[in-house]
C-alpha cells in the first residue's frame, strides 16, 4: 500500500516558473497523483463518450450510398483521424476505405491525404516496413502546397518512431534522426509562429538543445491556453517534465508527468509515454505499488489501442518493475508470516495467562468461601459462647436466689440436702450438654457421618435423639476441638477420668484404623474445605 509522504507544495507550474536555485525534495506530488488515480478510475467514462461519437459516425458511414464517394471519403477520413490516437487498427481500416474512395474518383489530393493518414496509422501500429514503403511511394514533388504540412508531419512521426525503436543502434539511430530533423526543419519553415504545433516543435527542439528557460516559457504559455484533454496539452506537459528533470526538480518532474498522463487519459490517447515514464520514476523512488499499477495500466492501454511501439517500450520496463514488486510482495508475505507467528505466540501466551487467572480466580473464590465459612463459624462460636454464658449466669442467679431464700427461711439443712443430692448439678449438666451438642453440630454438621466413616460398618453410632450426642461422640467432639487430655475433658463434661478413658478406648476399638483414629478425627471438617480449593 502506497504511503504518500508529503503534500504538494503550491502550484507546480508556478514553482517551475519561479526557477528555484536549489533542487526540490524527492517527495511525491500527492495532489497530482490523486488526480491521476481519479482519472484512471474515470477512464472508461472518457472512452465511452468518445467511442459513442465515433460509433455514431461509423453508422453514418455505413448508411451513406456507395455512389456518394465524396461523403464516404470525408466520413472515412474523419473516422481514421478520430481513431488514430484511440485505436490504431481502426484508424488503419478507415484510412484504407478513404483511400479506396479517392482512387475510385481518381482524386489525387484526396488519395494523398488518405495515404498520409494511413502512414500515420501504420507508424502508430509499429508496422514500419509497410509505413516506410507507402510513404516512399509518395513523390514529394507531387505534393501540393496545402498538403505539405500533413505530409511532413507524417514523415516526422514515422522517423521519430523509428529512431526510438532502434535507439542503441548508433548507425540506424543517426540515419533516422537526420531524416526526422529534415522533416522537422521543413515544418518549421512553413508553420506560422502563432501555430501551437510550431510552438511545440520549437520548444521540443530547445529542450533537446538544453535551452530549458526558453523552452519553459513557450510550454507554460501553451499549457495555459490549451484544454487539458487536448493532445498538445499532454505533449507540452511531458516536455515541461523534461525541463524540470534537467533543472533538478524531481518532484516537479513527476508532477508534470502526472499532468501529461491525465491529459492522455481524458483525451483517450493510447500512445502516450507519460504514464510508463512516471511508473519508471516511481519505481526508482521505491514506490513499487503505484509503479506496478501504472505500468500495467499503460501496457493494457497500449495493447487496447494496438500501439505496438508503446507496447515494446513498456514491455522493456515491465519485467524490472514486476520483479521488484513481486520481491516486495514476497518480503511482505515473510513479514506477515512473522507477524502471524508472533500473534499466534501472543494468543497462546494470552490463553495461558487466562488459564492461570481463571485458576487464581477459582482459588480466590474458594478462599473467599472458606473465609466466609470461617466467619460463620466464628459467629457461631461467639453466639453459642454468649448463649452458654447467659445460661450459666441465669442459673447462678437462680441458685443465689434459692440459697438466700432457704437461708432466710431457716432451711439451711434442706439446702444442704439439695446440694448433696446432686440434682441441681445434673440439671446444669443436662443444659450444658444440650447447648454444647447444638453448638458443635452447627459448626460440624457432618460430624456424625464422618465419625461413622471412621468406624467399622457394624459399629456405626446411631443417635437416640436428634442433635443429641452420645457420651462417646461428645468426648470426641472435644478431641476434634483440640482438647485431647482426658482430665480436661472429664472436668468439662463432669465425667470421671476413668469414664473418659473407657469411652475413648471403646471408640478406638470400634475404628477401622485404631492406631490413627484420633488423628483422623482431628481432620474432620478440614478435607471438604481443601477439596473445594
Amino acid at each position: 500500500m502506497l504511503t504518500l509522504i508529503c503534500t504538494l507544495l503550491g502550484g507546480a507550474a508556478a514553482e517551475l516558473h519561479a526557477g528555484h536555485s536549489h533542487a526540490d525534495s524527492g517527495s511525491l506530488p500527492t495532489e497530482e497523483l490523486k488526480r491521476l488515480n481519479k482519472a484512471i478510475k474515470a477512464a472508461d467514462m472518457y472512452l465511452h463518450d468518445k467511442t459513442v461519437r465515433l460509433d455514431s459516425m461509423s453508422r453514418s458511414y455505413r448508411e451513406l450510398p456507395a455512389s456518394d464517394h465524396i461523403a464516404r471519403w470525408q466520413t472515412a477520413m474523419n473516422l481514421a483521424e478520430g481513431y488514430l490516437p484511440l485505436r490504431a487498427d481502426s484508424a488503419l481500416k478507415y484510412s484504407q476505405l478513404a483511400l479506396e474512395c479517392a482512387r475510385t474518383d481518381h482524386d489525387w489530393p484526396q488519395e494523398l491525404q488518405s495515404r498520409v493518414v494511413r502512414v500515420n496509422a501504420l507508424s502508430t501500429c509499429g508496422i514500419f516496413t509497410k509505413a516506410l514503403a507507402e510513404f516512399n511511394e509518395i513523390d514529394p514533388s507531387q505534393v501540393p502546397a496545402n498538403l505539405k504540412v500533413p505530409y511532413w508531419m507524417a514523415g516526422r512521426k514515422l522517423y521519430g518512431y523509428m529512431r526510438l525503436y532502434v535507439e542503441g543502434e548508433q548507425e540506424f539511430y543517426k540515419q533516422y534522426t537526420d531524416l526526422y530533423f529534415q522533416y522537422d526543419d521543413s515544418l518549421m519553415r512553413v508553420l506560422p509562429a502563432s501555430d501551437h504545433i510550431r510552438q511545440f516543435y520549437t520548444a521540443e527542439r530547445l529542450v533537446n538543445q538544453g535551452h530549458n528557460k526558453e523552452a519553459k516559457e513557450i510550454l507554460e504559455e501553451m499549457v495555459r491556453q490549451l484544454p487539458e484533454e487536448a493532445n498538445l496539452y499532454g505533449m507540452a506537459s511531458f516536455q515541461l517534465a523534461l525541463v524540470a528533470k534537467n533543472e533538478g526538480y524531481p518532484r516537479l518532474y513527476a508532477t508534470y508527468l502526472a499532468k501529461a498522463a491525465i491529459s492522455d487519459i481524458k483525451g483517450c490517447v493510447k500512445d502516450g509515454l507519460a504514464l510508463p515514464t512516471l511508473a519508471e520514476w516511481l519505481y526508482r523512488e521505491g514506490e513499487l505499488n503505484l509503479a506496478f499499477q501504472y505500468i500495467n495500466y499503460a501496457l493494457e492501454d497500449a495493447m487496447e489501442g494496438n500501439v505496438r511501439m508503446r507496447t515494446v517500450t513498456i514491455a522493456a520496463m515491465l519485467p524490472v518493475i514486476d520483479e521488484a514488486y513481486r520481491e516486495k510482495i514476497n518480503a511482505s508475505r515473510d513479514e506477515l508470516m512473522v507477524y502471524f507467528l508472533l500473534v499466534t505466540f501472543l494468543l497462546i501466551l494470552s490463553g495461558g495467562l487466562v488459564f492461570v487467572l481463571m485458576r487464581l480466580n477459582k482459588r480466590s473464590r474458594a478462599n473467599a468461601r472458606q473465609l466466609a465459612r470461617t466467619s460463620e463459624l466464628q459467629e457461631s462460636y461467639i453466639g453459642h459462647f454468649i448463649g452458654l454464658c447467659s445460661t450459666y449466669a441465669n442459673r447462678l442467679h437462680s441458685l443465689q436466689k434459692l440459697v438466700v431464700r432457704k437461708l432466710a427461711s431457716g432451711q439451711a439443712d434442706e439446702l444442704q440436702k439439695l446440694i448433696k443430692s446432686g440434682k441441681f448439678g445434673e440439671d446444669q449438666n443436662e443444659e450444658f450438654y444440650k447447648i454444647f451438642d447444638n453448638a458443635f453440630l452447627d459448626i460440624y454438621p457432618d460430624f456424625i457421618e464422618h465419625m461413622n466413616a471412621l468406624l467399622r460398618p457394624e459399629e456405626a453410632v446411631e443417635l437416640k435423639k436428634e442433635r443429641e450426642l452420645t457420651p462417646e461422640l461428645r468426648i470426641y467432639a472435644f478431641v476434634r476441638l483440640g482438647v485431647d487430655e482426658s482430665t480436661r475433658i472429664a472436668q468439662m463434661l463432669n465425667y470421671s477420668v476413668s469414664t473418659v478413658y473407657s469411652y475413648r478406648n471403646r471408640m478406638r476399638n470400634r475404628a477401622k484404623d485404631r492406631e490413627n483414629f484420633e488423628r483422623d478425627v482431628m481432620q474432620i471438617g478440614k478435607r471438604p474445605l481443601e477439596s473445594e480449593e
